[in-house]
């Protein structure tokens, strides 16, 4: 609801605006010939009024590497068969015996995004990608020394984005705010990631029509759905292959042929085989093994809460346009550790 009041008070602010001022620049010629295109709406009026805009249509191609601290807390897992409705797995609560700390999520993605001037100071896109990276994350077992896991990340996601932005002066004031889900097999439903931000940007034109650099500076803030859920196979979390499941069974079966030694008497010091165990004794070892090996072909079911270390970050960034289809942008964000480099190429057309 939140998100929504947002955008309904961005969209109220840009309708209150002047009409005059929701262009970037404008032609005081009449040489231009009509305006040939559908969009934006209210594009025609502007443009015979002098007004320029880009081609309402675009394709982005962009890259984004991103680098931050990550707060995991409130671990809860189960451990079921793969196939366990969620309703009957039991999950224990492992505060106390397993505490996080610093972790740092470090990720790459591919998109393309698309998108279209719906009015001369609105546009909406849709986006497509692939996310693959690792996190480190570190914790202890019990109050013993901090343990640090590397896991990969590997995923596609898909959202959409709203930009609108507002002459003033001699700068454009830019706001952004966007929607993007990511899916992993190994999660139970995508993760949300809400992004908004404003840049406040300067035009440098050159000589060339449709020809131009654009700097900025800003803010972004970026939002994460709190509470993460899925599911891995227990073998996978901890590296075991199918040689090392093998190399298990025989080993049992060694024991059970007497084939290998099970402890050392406490009173004589002698070998002791599967043989000479009570059957008290060997009921514990056979559990044992029961559990251990049952463990390996299950799953681990675990949810928990997430947050980033900051959800602020800086902005400066950097637009050189070829010409009026062609465009490529740099920008990076900063913060203390959280870090991001993001670079696009833009292409623009008109229907």
């Amino acid at each position: 609801m939140n998100d929504i009041l947002k955008l309904i008070v961005l969209l109220i602010f840009l309708f209150t605006l002047p009409f005059s001022s929701l262009a970037q620049t404008t032609d005081t010629t009449n040489t231009r010939g009509p305006y040939k295109y559908k969009l934006p709406i209210l594009g025609k009026k502007a443009y015979e009024k002098g007004y320029n805009f880009p081609l309402p249509h675009g394709v982005l191609l962009g890259t984004l590497y991103n680098k931050q601290g990550i707060i995991l807390k409130d671990f809860e897992m189960a451990i079921a068969d793969p196939d366990t409705p969620d309703k009957e797995l039991s999950y224990f609560d492992l505060e106390g015996i397993l505490d996080f700390g610093p972790s740092e999520g470090r990720i790459n993605t591919l998109n393309v995004r698309f998108d279209t001037w719906i009015l001369p100071f609105l546009s909406v896109s849709g986006i497509l990608g692939r996310v693959w990276g690792e996190q480190t994350i570190s914790f202890s077992i019990v109050g013993s020394d901090l343990i640090e896991s590397i896991t990969d990340i590997e995923g596609q996601y898909y959202g959409v984005n709203l930009l609108g932005i507002v002459p003033l002066g001699p700068v454009n004031i830019a706001g952004d705010y966007s929607w993007t889900w990511t899916t992993n097999k190994r999660l139970d439903k995508p993760v949300l990631v809400k992004v908004g931000g404003i840049r406040v940007i300067k035009q440098i034109k050159t000589k060339t029509p449709h020809k131009y650099f654009a700097f900025w500076a800003g803010a972004q803030s970026q939002k994460l759905t709190s509470q993460t859920s899925g599911n891995i196979a227990f073998d996978e979390a901890l590296g075991i292959t199918e040689e090392d499941k093998e190399n298990l069974d025989n080993h049992w079966d060694m024991v059970l042929n007497d084939e290998v030694v099970v402890k050392q008497s406490p009173i004589t010091g002698r070998d002791l085989y599967w043989s000479d165990l009570t059957p008290f004794e060997q009921q514990l070892r056979q559990g044992a093994y029961d559990l251990v090996r049952g463990a390996v072909d299950s799953n681990v079911f675990y949810k928990f809460n997430k947050q980033l270390q900051y959800d602020w970050n800086m902005l400066l960034g950097a637009n050189f346009q070829f010409n009026k289809r062609w465009g490529l942008k740099a920008e990076y964000g900063f913060l203390k550790e959280k870090q991001s480099l993001m670079i696009s190429l833009d292409y623009r057309f008109g229907i």
